[in-house]
């Protein structure tokens, strides 16, 4: 019995994987005035003319899952432009969440967000920004408005890295 159970999984999880496309998502992010992450590479350019922009560089590589960058320290109100390199064997993204408390929630919740590149759209109270998924290979870039002073951690919300994909933004006055 335990063996056809394990065999049910896996023919679940490889369906799983077997079936997630490259199609694009319209992905609005319900954070209104902090968020401008997506938009495009001409957006993004006029944005950070006007104001003060950190722009992060950060990687992944090999099949470690962690980011090169686990901390980053940005003035509240400024932009910071993340610019990802995945030379990870595995997909990635870049996701901003309001707190602690809400990676648990998001990371699970991702889980069967698949058709929205593993951004759970009912948690997106939870999300300040995201990136796009960044298959092995990409280089990809977003950015955002810095929160309020605090502590905003980042985490990878393909399939279940948030656990040990982590960071934090550090926004100061």
């Amino acid at each position: 019995m335990y063996k056809i159970f394990l065999l049910g999984i896996s023919i679940f999880f490889l369906s799983f994987f077997l079936i997630i496309s490259n199609t694009a998502v319209d992905k609005i992010n319900s954070s209104g005035d902090l968020a401008i992450a997506n938009k495009s590479i001409e957006t993004d350019n006029r944005l950070t003319e006007q104001v003060d922009t950190t722009v992060v560089e950060m990687k992944t590589d090999g099949i470690k899952l962690g980011y090169s960058i686990t901390e980053i320290k940005a003035k509240a109100g400024d932009i910071v432009l993340i610019r990802y390199v995945n030379n990870s064997d595995m997909n990635h993204n870049i996701v901003l969440v309001r707190e602690e408390a809400d990676i648990r929630p998001v990371g699970m919740a991702a889980l069967q967000a698949v058709s929205s590149d593993w951004i759970p759209q009912k948690e997106m109270k939870r999300i300040i920004a995201y990136s796009d998924l960044a298959y092995s290979g990409d280089t990809i870039e977003f950015c955002f408005k810095v929160p309020p002073p605090g502590i905003y951690p980042y985490i990878c919300t393909y399939s279940a890295h948030w656990t040990q994909m982590q960071g934090r933004l550090i926004s100061t006055e």
